[in-house]
């Protein structure tokens, strides 16, 4: 085997009783310290402790233990290199060929504390800078941060006696990026603390490129953030065959928001981002009413937990299907709309950002519910998802919406008018939900007109109390949640 010689030196100490104890059965010497010496020695594993190889004992309260030439050396020097050869020789630097480092949680300790002090002490140096090195040196030196590349590592090594080199260089950039990331957040914690700098940092895992939209020189890449909660953790694209445009992926996300707070069987349509209308267990007759509009729909993301709904739009000319059941069926080479299979999980946000070119604004996301039937909860989470003056229309087990940022309230609610028209429904009684209060005589009248028996809006502004009071002179069920939710 070629792997003789060690350093281990970790936090997280996630299956490190397997690998320490496979390597050290197969005669590596393992040079570690601290707490890790420790753990291992307690299972029963040799170790060498750091400053018993060093010849130097650890300083300056535990600040220095691990920088030093010997292990810096062994590290760095590189095989091949006569002259570096002959230092090491010179010197006597054994070669280290392993590197297994992994830090304290910065951004823990500063969950827990502002101290100055102590936050500069959990800052990590000698394990930071060793695994740097071994980076630097794949080629010679098997660089480890990952506990989930344990047993990759052990089989490689039962396998050929080594580690391929295009293996090294995929751990060496994981290197690199954990030792990128854990800087990143303590260059955050620290420019919070004392307002000297004002940066972001975010990290984003690749998952895949997009298709083209309507544009054929657009390409676009799907990313999602690092370590965080992502609709696409619970969405697995069935038609792998293809892949989504930027379109499909936003009618995606709009319908699992919906889906996710809904608790009965749900049928949902929306187009370019926009919700458009859904039945909340629906009828039969309601069933064939959305199949005769599907010549019409042209496009756009259908959500249904009926597996035989499924099967029978295989052919439409819808872009694609979502459903939280389980189609039993072999493959979907032949579907025209693409089949999205998900797991009805919430996602937990703290700040949603919007970029648009050059704009890039970070905005904190604030949660709020409101006493709603299951039926105007889906409403309610419709407005709440859209821009502002949407409008959203619930009567029976139909919601109906699909305006996005209109001119104003008057535009808004007759384009929502024509869109209950075209499904076959009239706009008379339900409930009304407004994403933002209600201002207007127009709106009043329209309210009036309609018969519409409740309404649920924020709270209003104090000039717009009068309309609020009007309204419940008509008898009128007047809902007001505990603060503002459109979103801009």
């Amino acid at each position: 085997m070629n792997i003789k010689r060690a350093i281990i030196s970790v936090y997280n100490k996630n299956g490190l009783e397997k690998f320490a104890r496979f390597l050290y059965e197969n005669n590596v010497e393992i040079i570690s310290t601290g707490g890790t010496a420790n753990y291992l020695e307690e299972k029963g594993i040799k170790v060498t402790k750091m400053s018993d190889y060093t010849k130097f004992p650890e300083i300056l309260n535990g600040r220095v233990k691990s920088l030093h030439p010997k292990l810096f050396g062994g590290v760095l020097a590189v095989d091949g290199n006569k002259n570096q050869e002959k230092e090491i020789i010179e010197y006597d630097i054994p070669k280290v060929d392993m590197v297994v480092v992994n830090f304290y949680p910065f951004d823990e300790v500063a969950r827990n504390t502002t101290n100055e002090k102590e936050l500069l002490e959990n800052i990590d140096i000698g394990g930071f800078a060793l695994l740097r090195a071994a980076a630097k040196n794949y080629r010679d030196v098997i660089p480890v941060v990952d506990p989930e590349d344990y047993n990759t590592i052990i089989d490689s090594i039962e396998e050929c006696g080594d580690f391929p080199l295009h293996n090294r260089r995929k751990l060496s950039l994981k290197a690199f990026y954990s030792c990128s990331k854990y800087d990143s957040n303590i260059h955050k914690v620290f420019s919070e603390l004392f307002a000297s700098e004002k940066y972001e940092h975010e990290f984003f895992e690749i998952l895949g490129m997009l298709r083209y939209g309507s544009n054929p020189l657009q390409e676009g890449t799907l990313l999602k953030f690092v370590n965080g909660e992502s609709l696409f953790d619970n969405v697995i694209n069935l038609t792998t065959h293809k892949s989504p445009t930027l379109r499909i992926l936003k009618d995606v996300k709009l319908l699992y928001s919906v889906a996710v707070k809904t608790k009965g069987n749900l049928l949902a349509f929306s187009k370019k981002g926009v919700f458009v209308f859904a039945y909340l267990n629906p009828s039969n007759e309601d069933i064939k009413k959305f199949y005769g509009m599907l010549d019409q729909l042209r496009g756009g993301i259908v959500y249904t937990e009926d597996v035989e709904m499924v099967k029978k739009l295989k052919n439409s000319k819808l872009d694609g299907i979502i459903t939280s059941s389980e189609p039993n069926i072999d493959h979907f080479l032949g579907y025209k709309p693409m089949i999205f299979k998900i797991n009805k999980k919430e996602i937990n946000m703290n700040y949603e950002y919007f970029v648009d070119g050059d704009l890039v604004v970070k905005q904190e996301y604030k949660k709020i519910e409101a006493d709603l039937p299951d039926v105007e909860t889906i409403g309610f989470e419709v407005a709440k998802l859209h821009r502002s003056d949407t409008i959203v229309y619930v009567k029976n087990n139909k919601i109906y919406s699909g305006v996005q940022n209109a001119l104003n309230r008057k535009v808004a609610l007759k384009v929502l008018e024509e869109i209950v028209e075209e499904a076959g429904d009239t706009f008379e009684k339900g409930t009304l939900i407004f994403d933002s209060p209600v201002n207007s005589d127009f709106v009043i009248k329209k309210i009036i007109e309609w018969k519409i028996e409740k309404i649920v809006v924020p709270p209003a502004l104090p000039k717009d109390e009068k309309y609020i009071e009007t309204i419940n002179n008509h008898e009128v069920n007047v809902v007001v949640t505990s603060r503002r939710y459109h979103r801009y």
